[in-house]
């Protein structure tokens, strides 16, 4: 389960920011020739939004970009650890919540999760067994990417890369070989990603 944190919305933005450079909402009200502070009190409750030119004049005010005054401020999350997945040969995934971090994010808290490595064939890029590997939701990702895909309702953790139609996921340790799945295999054994892996936890 994941539990947000509270985020801040853009009224709570406008509000935060003109109490942070000491405008009053009279003030604010003048510099955009509004004739009423009460334009400026309806954007800080949330009843009404500032135009887009006015927006773009408060991110100017405020010294920040339009898409900073847009952006939810960041909040924590408690983002799950769902199961495991081997840096070795597929193991059944997802079985349980063994454990919850707090972690900072300004997006859909829903779309990441942990996993525990067992195994080591992913040492050499630094995920070693018992780690807790950052996951955000996906079904495709760039060659090259370390995610974690799904073979026939089991996970494995991999380097991913596409050559042509084929599928190779690679381990980092020479003491394991690639896995290689041709267009038709990857049909037959129900091969999906289930995200890219964006960091890893060591555990000590």
């Amino acid at each position: 389960m994941i539990v947000s944190g509270d985020s801040m919305s853009l009224h709570q933005r406008l509000k935060q920011l003109r109490k942070q450079h000491g405008y009053s909402q009279e003030e604010i009200a003048q510099r955009f020739n509004y004739k009423s502070f009460t334009t400026v009190q309806k954007w800080e409750d949330g009843t009404s939004t500032p135009p887009a030119g006015v927006l773009s004049g408060l991110a100017e005010l405020y010294k920040i970009s339009v898409d900073e005054l847009l952006r939810s401020k960041k909040s924590f999350v408690r983002v799950p650890v769902i199961g495991v997945v081997r840096g070795g040969s597929p193991i059944d995934a997802f079985e349980q919540i063994i454990s919850e971090y707090d972690v900072e994010l300004s997006d859909r808290p829903e779309d990441y999760f942990y996993l525990r490595v067992v195994g080591d064939s992913m040492i050499n890029a630094r995920i070693h067994e018992g780690d807790d590997v950052f996951v955000h939701k996906q079904s495709t990702v760039n060659s090259g990417d370390i995610a974690v895909v799904l073979i026939e309702d089991e996970a494995t953790l991999k380097r991913v890369f596409l050559r042509g139609e084929k599928l190779i996921l690679q381990p980092e340790n020479q003491q394991y070989q690639p896995m290689e799945f041709s267009a038709k295999q990857i049909e037959e054994k129900r091969i999906s990603i289930i995200g890219k892996v964006l960091h890893n936890r060591i555990q000590f």
